[in-house]
């Protein structure tokens, strides 16, 4: 795993939330694509990092979306 795979999953995850709304951590570790489930989420954790995202807890599942403006983009 390396930084460079972690940014790209980054970028898959945005667009995918871009496009699909709120999903659930279960969800975004089925996109399909191929980033290991480690680069899925430590992706998620980089897009958190930068306040991106929105990580909540529903019901005991993780749901994740975009953030404010960013959504609106």
């Amino acid at each position: 795993m390396n930084v460079e795979r972690i940014g790209a999953a980054a970028g898959v995850i945005w667009e995918r939330l871009s496009r699909d709304g709120e999903l659930t951590l279960s969800e975004l570790k089925k996109t399909p694509c191929d980033f290991t489930v480690d680069e899925v989420v430590a992706g998620l954790g980089w897009l958190a990092r930068e306040g991106k995202v929105s990580i909540g807890v529903r019901s005991r599942r993780y749901y994740v979306s975009l953030v404010g403006e960013v959504a609106a983009l």
